[in-house]
């Protein structure tokens, strides 16, 4: 696991029985950046659902849910950012990742959170295929571009150490 760099925090809580995992994730932004709001709106339905964007402060957030725990990235540098956690034996996910079908290698559930993050910095999500996502791991932590894209398009990626049996990854753009 690489240390993430000034300015990007990751944090997480469970989400109590019964307790709706929104309340959760919006409890851990304020206490991140207080005085802020969190407002979400899906561009399709107009529902209050979708990417999280931030009033009243100069950051980016990103939200996920997995196996009873809230995430949320903070980037208090304002640049896009997106994280994911997965169950670490989640299966499944190799048919997405490939457009050939082939076994990608590495851990299936680590690749997909690193290219589900990226795809929630890009703001597009799963609109984009995830098989397009490149991903390459360096000393700093991993890169990743999404095939067919402009230089727009790169992002620098950390593996956080997260609850037991989760795997989690934040993705930000890369800066040049």
């Amino acid at each position: 696991m690489s240390a993430l760099p000034l300015g990007i925090r990751v944090l997480w809580r469970e989400v109590p029985a019964g307790a709706p995992p929104r309340s959760v994730s919006r409890a851990l932004l304020s206490d991140a950046l207080p005085g802020a709001r969190f407002v979400s709106r899906c561009p399709a339905c107009g529902g209050a659902h979708g990417r999280v964007r931030v009033e009243g402060a100069d950051a980016a957030v990103s939200v996920s849910y997995s196996s009873g725990w809230a995430f949320v990235a903070v980037n208090d540098r304002g640049h896009r950012i997106g994280v994911d956690a997965v169950p670490a034996g989640a299966g499944g996910l190799e048919r997405v990742l490939t457009a050939d079908g082939r076994r990608p290698p590495g851990d299936p559930a680590r690749r997909w959170a690193r290219v589900e993050a990226v795809l929630k910095a890009d703001g597009r999500g799963l609109a984009v295929d995830p098989a397009r996502v490149e991903v390459a791991l360096d000393a700093a932590g991993w890169r990743a571009r999404i095939r067919g894209e402009d230089a727009a398009g790169d992002w620098r990626g950390w593996d956080v150490e997260g609850p037991a049996g989760l795997v989690v990854a934040v993705a930000a753009g890369a800066e040049r």
